[in-house]
């Protein structure tokens, strides 16, 4: 794809189309530099954001909403999509280089291992609804452009960096921090006054956190639950874990 963002009068090769859903792989992604985006919400959503755009793929039906997208047909679309419902818009957006962590006075947010891409992109949506503009990821967490992620974030993937790092160099960058883990056996949140260099640890649904985090000094944290329900997902903890970290 050497010209980014053509012209809707033009088309596109089938060796083009194949290139791109090769994206739906990660190793792909990150040979190429490139991603998928895809839906009406999430391509407006990345053209109002300061990702770049390479080109963008529509239909007949919204290729008009869409200024200098290529008309493509569905059949074309469903060939690079892994979406059970294929959109009529499909974008492919360049991968920004990590940017660097600006400090600033809200906590540190540490998912390790969150391996379902809807969880991660409803945990990045909650990040984005209380302000936050970073997350820090272990490196077997899934990867932020998986393409059910893209869309689980309804667009807030966009306005939040995360940046993929193993645990050991995470905790040499925030040293001074206070350690909280969310946990089943931990102590009722809502009665925690946070310390204002905060890192809260979240893990996933199935596993929890690491034994490698455990096993450090920390405080561990619950949601309170007054059913019977065995646990809630990490993307449903996490906001409610954020809103009382903001508002406790």
């Amino acid at each position: 794809m050497d010209s980014p963002y053509k012209s809707n009068n033009m088309s596109i090769s089938k060796n083009e189309l194949k290139k791109i859903s090769s994206l739906n792989r990660k190793s792909k992604r990150k040979e190429h530099g490139l991603f998928i985006v895809e839906g009406e919400k999430n391509c407006n959503e990345l053209i109002e954001s300061n990702y770049e755009v390479e080109i963008i793929l529509a239909t007949s039906k919204v290729v008009s909403l869409f200024p200098g997208a290529i008309k493509c047909s569905k059949k074309e679309l469903v060939r690079i999509s892994n979406l059970k419902n294929t959109s009529d818009v499909i974008a492919v957006s360049k991968i920004p280089k990590d940017l660097n962590y600006e400090n600033d006075d809200k906590p540190i947010i540490y998912l390790d291992n969150i391996n379902d891409p809807g969880n991660l992109g409803s945990i990045i949506r909650s990040l984005d609804w209380f302000g936050f503009k970073h997350v820090f990821c272990s490196e077997n967490t899934v990867d932020q452009y998986n393409n059910k992620t893209i869309m689980a974030s309804m667009g807030s993937i966009f306005r939040i960096q995360a940046h993929y790092i193993n645990y050991q160099d995470f905790r040499k960058k925030f040293s001074k921090h206070n350690l909280y883990i969310s946990s089943l056996n931990g102590n009722n949140i809502q009665g925690i006054q946070l310390k204002k260099k905060a890192i809260m640890v979240i893990g996933s649904e199935s596993n929890g956190v690491s034994d490698e985090i455990e096993n450090e000094n920390h405080q561990a944290v619950k949601i309170p639950g007054m059913g019977k329900a065995e646990s809630l997902n990490a993307g449903v903890a996490t906001g409610i874990i954020l809103h009382e970290m903001i508002n406790g």
